[in-house]
């Protein structure tokens, strides 16, 4: 399991590195304007994604060990294809001012982009995290290369760059996620309705359980996005954008850690096992992420504005404000995917609809006052509550107590040996 936790941080890392880059052609090549619109262009799809993934999401992990992969890959692609296609025709309702083509590739991209993620998720679901992550950080090059290919050699300096280089990404991870999953796709039969119908049922069951906690966290995450958009300008909400990318850059500690620990709790029946390996995961996120965000609030505006260009030297007070709750919701990630892991995904629910409290009750006053700062405090104050109600229940249900969440010298050196022994098998091969 550590292993793949390595692998899995080393390639996010490089993804996120990657991400940092193709935020920063984005903001040299077409300024905060150009930046904030392909932040909504990007965000749009995401929250198409939230309906996508009621049967086609991350609750695969958990039902890809428990159906036939014959009979969970044809309701997952159909739902993907039409949820796609449904968004195309809704979308313009609440977007008057978005093309015809533009909406229609917001929907064409999210149907890629839904089957990428069926066949990575039913990879991770059969522990294939390796082969998961390359496919994951297939996305980011394809989009970095081909940005550049459209910026600097087309002289194409708008949001149409954006979306060709997505086609790239989502359509070339889809087409690898076919092929590292032929042998499953070769045995595809079709089957009977009464064979389909409880697998059916249980997508439906565990993936709106899964997908109401999603779709309430995406206004925790992204909602000042569009209120800044709102009540100041996209301007402004490009240069938020670069500042909650870069913050959030440190979950892909959380995050490496908790696709892992997913994996492994769903194909665990220990729950002894389950609740151990949560609290010292949650110790080790804790280190890492505390370390890498103290890194990250020491580069000075003057590195912002050389990396994205003169619009974005505000970043570095913005990600100080949302440092705490940012680093509290790397705690979040670990305990929410120990609650997805045994099939409670109402938990993850019940505490993104505590931080969607203190998203809208500060988000529409703090925002119209205090603008791209009250941005910031609104997203913070909602990371912390979210992790907040989580750590509450998490040590009830598990008898243990706070201090069993910090870490101590056995806890540093039981990690040290682990990394040691890493890298000396590593070296030894």
């Amino acid at each position: 399991m550590f292993k793949k936790i390595i692998n899995t941080f080393g390639t996010k890392f490089l993804g996120a590195l990657l991400n940092f880059a193709i935020a920063a052609v984005i903001s040299q090549a077409v300024g905060d304007v150009g930046k904030g619109e392909q932040s909504l262009l990007l965000t749009t799809i995401t929250f198409i994604l939230i309906f996508s993934d009621i049967v086609s999401g991350s609750s695969l992990v958990f039902l890809t060990p428990k159906h036939s992969f014959s009979k969970l890959i044809l309701p997952t692609y159909i739902w993907s294809i039409l949820i796609g296609l449904i968004s195309a025709c809704i979308v313009p309702i609440f977007y008057h001012a978005l093309s015809l083509d533009f909406t229609i590739n917001i929907g064409i991209l999210s149907i890629f982009a839904s089957l990428n993620a069926v066949n990575v998720t039913i990879l991770i679901g059969k522990e294939r995290v390796k082969e998961a992550n390359y496919l994951n950080l297939f996305q980011p090059i394809a989009i970095l290369s081909a940005l550049a290919i459209c910026y600097f050699l087309c002289g194409m300096k708008n949001v149409n760059a954006y979306i060709i280089a997505l086609y790239v990404a989502y359509g070339g991870s889809w087409l690898g996620g076919l092929l590292l999953l032929r042998k499953d796709f070769r045995k595809v039969i079709l089957h009977s309705w009464k064979e389909y119908k409880p697998v059916v049922s249980d997508l439906f069951k565990f993936g709106i359980l899964n997908q109401t906690g999603h779709f309430v966290q995406f206004f925790n995450l992204r909602l000042s996005y569009y209120l800044l958009a709102s009540y100041i300008d996209p301007g402004t909400t490009g240069v938020f954008s670069i500042a909650v990318s870069l913050a959030e850059a440190i979950w892909i500690i959380s995050r490496s850690i908790a696709l892992v620990q997913y994996a492994r709790i769903a194909n665990s029946d220990d729950p002894v096992y389950s609740q151990r390996l949560t609290l010292d995961l949650t110790k080790i996120c804790i280190a890492f992420s505390t370390a890498g965000m103290l890194v990250l609030a020491l580069f000075p505006s003057s590195f912002y504005i050389w990396m994205f260009g003169p619009e974005f030297g505000g970043v570095p007070p913005l990600i100080r404000i949302l440092a705490p709750g940012t680093l509290m919701y790397s705690v979040y990630m670990i305990m929410g995917h120990y609650y997805s892991g045994i099939g409670k995904y109402q938990m993850n629910t019940y505490s993104a609809l505590c931080g969607l409290f203190f998203t809208f009750s500060l988000g529409f006053t703090l925002i119209p006052r205090f603008e791209i700062y009250g941005a910031a405090i609104t997203t913070s104050c909602a990371y912390i509550a979210n992790a907040a109600f989580l750590i509450v229940f998490f040590l009830k249900h598990s008898g243990l107590h706070l201090r069993d969440c910090l870490l101590s010298v056995s806890d540093i050196r039981n990690f040290y040996s682990m990394f040691k022994l890493y890298y000396k098998e590593k070296f030894d091969k």
